[in-house]
């Protein structure tokens, strides 16, 4: 089976229909964000399969974060979203046993060398919302589960100043995966009074654009939630963070 050039083979039908659009999406210029694609029944004559077989490949691109499906309207362009990186690498991790030890190894490579683009790319306006967070982090009566999402933004803000995109995607899904061992390292005794003072040194390194500063700064800010975590599974066997909030 052939349309435009592309052959089709009787096995996976669904599924080498989802890549040919999704080379189509991905490759093609004048297929933008939010464009609608064709009905069903348009893309079933073009690839001359049935609408069922469309229905799977088009569920299958809304898995890949490329389109969303509305009901009674149509598949629609969308742009892959962290969370469907997360999940895919949430499964490589799981399948393929990912210590947390690595990935903690895997945040001070990120983090470190985001901080370090950082110093040399922040502007002022990045400086002002890194400085905002701090004062926002710095409410000692701040609930966990909101400490933890502004910890989470401090980070994602300097791999944000850090100018590289791709640091700054991959850096929010790894934050994504430490949410909870985020929340333990302010759980310990001190660990609050602990973050607010390693990131107000890491932001008067920024500030500065002092690159050995803030790399020394982020290592040691990394370094020492290490050691709270540590802390926090010899005081508090087996719990989570869930079970704090």
């Amino acid at each position: 089976m052939d349309t435009n050039g592309f052959s089709l083979f009787r096995e996976n039908l669904s599924a080498q229909v989802a890549d040919h659009l999704e080379q189509e999406i991905l490759g093609s210029t004048a297929i933008s964000v939010s464009e609608k694609l064709p009905s069903e029944q348009q893309l079933a004559e073009k690839y001359q399969v049935s609408r069922p077989v469309v229905r799977e490949a088009l569920k299958l691109l809304q898995e890949r974060g490329l389109v969303t499906l509305r009901n009674g309207l149509g598949a629609f362009v969308t742009k892959p979203q962290t969370s469907t990186v997360l999940s895919a690498v949430s499964r490589i991790m799981q399948m393929n046993n990912i210590s947390d030890d690595d990935l903690t190894q895997m945040r001070g490579m990120l983090e470190v060398n985001a901080a370090r683009l950082a110093a040399k790319n922040i502007s002022d306006d990045m400086l002002a919302q890194i400085k905002e967070n701090i004062e926002k982090f710095s409410n000692r009566e701040l609930p966990l589960k909101e400490r933890v999402e502004l910890d989470c933004e401090f980070h994602n803000l300097i791999a944000k100043a850090s100018g590289n995109a791709l640091l700054e995607m991959f850096n929010d899904v790894l934050l994504s995966m430490l949410t909870d061992y985020m929340g333990k390292g302010v759980l310990v005794a001190g660990g609050i009074d602990d973050a607010i003072a390693r990131h107000t040194k890491i932001y008067k390194a920024l500030e500065a654009h002092d690159t050995e500063a803030v790399v020394v700064a982020m290592n040691e800010h990394i370094g020492a939630s290490k050691n709270n975590v540590e802390m926090f599974a010899r005081q508090n066997a087996g719990a989570t963070v869930r079970d704090k909030i």
